[in-house]
């Protein structure tokens, strides 16, 4: 929970007060700006040169995860690193461990106190930053701070300074101390701070010059190079810097920052439990034994109909319809598509194509040792004898589709590998159009019978 001072109250009465002020400082203010950027050049920063130059190594690592870091599971499912690890930050605020507060310099000895440990974590993360100017901006009343306190010790934080009339926040510096990265602090430190200014303050938007380092931890917390709000309202009132990117972000009056996660799983879990209302998908049934000590395809020849595996009638499966052919090839017996008639066919076919004159490409599988690249190139290879193999174990080819395909496959892997003007590849060619001139050849779609051979 936020743990809002007094001095930052947003009563009417102060926020007029405070709004009285800006005007009176805004012509200031857009002096200062002009000389800023007169003064404020690349090279006096190094490679860098802009306020939040260095916020990579402050902040960028909110996002990274943790290899070493366990998923957590909620409603039976598992989370990933992000929610997990916003679960744990939640967890801490609750306990009392970290805390959220936005002070300023208000003469305020604690306040004071806590300024000088965030300034010296800015001037530690952000080393191309000249100290002088950190200092001038930290504790310029002006300017706001959001400190992330872990066990009462400053350990990050952002700067910012707010215009009450535009109702918009620039941020100056962001940093978390370099041995609390990688744990997510910086995410919700942003996330603190949007709900805050948005809440507290009555902002709609952020908004930032960031260093090219910054740019992917700022667009990670929602921001956008294209801005959308009026040029009027921040042209001359924020700082710019050269090489510097400008960056915003829209705040959203109807989201909470700080739930957002939280509200995105109680989301999934309400559809996950609309979802097993209509369907039976997230019910796991045993799988079947018959496979479990291994062995040939043809040891564990199915036997059994798929409509007694449990989970198929539950899931309103179907069987579906007979193949609209026949067999006319010799010797398919009485020309119905069953399982032993287009083994029968399958076979001949595979007959016929090893006497075929272009066939001894694909007779067996590539030699590695022969041709090392091959297997890099063509991730999933076939040729005839393993077409024989799975054919003979009576298992693996129950339809006349799968069959072809795998002479499809072989075909285009020769393609795949091979030069157009290879025999490899004019083989493959020729012998493909001898393949399905026998396929076509031996299957006929005119069935004399329909209503009864439908009905088989």
């Amino acid at each position: 929970m936020f743990d809002f001072f007094k001095s930052e109250t947003n009563n009417n009465n102060e926020n007029n007060k405070k709004r009285g002020r800006e005007n009176e400082n805004e012509n200031e203010n857009t002096f200062e700006n002009k000389k800023t950027k007169m003064e404020i050049k690349t090279e006096d920063f190094g490679s860098g040169g802009a306020a939040l130059l260095g916020a990579t190594n402050g902040m960028n690592g909110a996002m990274v995860i943790n290899p070493g870091e366990k998923s957590n599971t909620l409603g039976g499912q598992t989370v990933g690193h992000y929610a997990n690890r916003d679960m744990h930050l939640r967890k801490q605020e609750e306990d009392g461990e970290l805390q959220w507060k936005v002070i300023k310099n208000d003469g305020n000895e604690q306040h004071s106190i806590w300024l000088i440990a965030l300034k010296n974590i800015f001037s530690k993360q952000l080393p191309n930053m000249p100290k002088e100017y950190i200092v001038r901006l930290v504790f310029d009343p002006r300017h706001h701070s959001m400190l992330c306190l872990k066990n009462d010790v400053v350990i990050g934080g952002i700067t910012y300074r707010p215009f009450w009339r535009q109702n918009m926040c620039e941020i100056a510096f962001c940093a978390i101390s370099a041995n609390e990265q990688v744990k997510g602090y910086g995410t919700r430190l942003m996330n603190h701070l949007k709900e805050y200014v948005k809440e507290e303050e009555d902002m709609t938007h952020l908004i930032t010059f960031a260093d090219n380092n910054a740019v992917g931890y700022f667009s990670k917390q929602g921001f956008t190079k294209d801005i959308v709000m009026e040029r009027e309202k921040w042209v001359g009132y924020i700082k710019e810097y050269d090489g510097g990117t400008i960056m915003e972000c829209a705040l959203e009056a109807q989201i909470s920052y700080v739930d957002f996660p939280k509200n995105i799983r109680a989301q999934r879990e309400c559809v996950e439990a609309k979802v097993r209302e209509m369907t039976t998908a997230h019910v796991v049934y045993p799988g079947l034994t018959r496979f479990k000590d291994g062995g040939e395809f043809g040891k564990h020849r199915i036997t059994d109909p798929l409509s007694t595996i449990k989970g198929l009638k539950e899931a309103k499966w179907k069987a579906p319809d007979p193949p609209r052919y026949r067999l006319v090839h010799p010797g398919c017996g009485d020309g119905y598509p069953t399982i032993e008639n287009l083994h029968k066919f399958m076979r001949s076919i595979v007959a016929i194509v090893k006497t075929h004159p272009d066939s001894w490409p694909f007779m067996s599988a590539v030699n590695k040792e022969e041709v090392p690249d091959y297997y890099e190139v063509v991730k999933d290879p076939t040729d005839i004898e393993s077409v024989s193999e799975r054919l003979e174990s009576e298992n693996y080819y129950v339809t006349l589709e799968m069959f072809a395909a795998d002479f499809k496959r072989m075909f285009e892997n020769c393609r795949l590998y091979n030069a157009v003007d290879t025999i490899y590849y004019k083989c493959a060619n020729r012998l493909e159009l001898f393949f399905d001139a026998k396929i076509a050849a031996g299957i006929t779609f005119k069935v004399r019978e329909a209503g009864s051979y439908l009905n088989r």
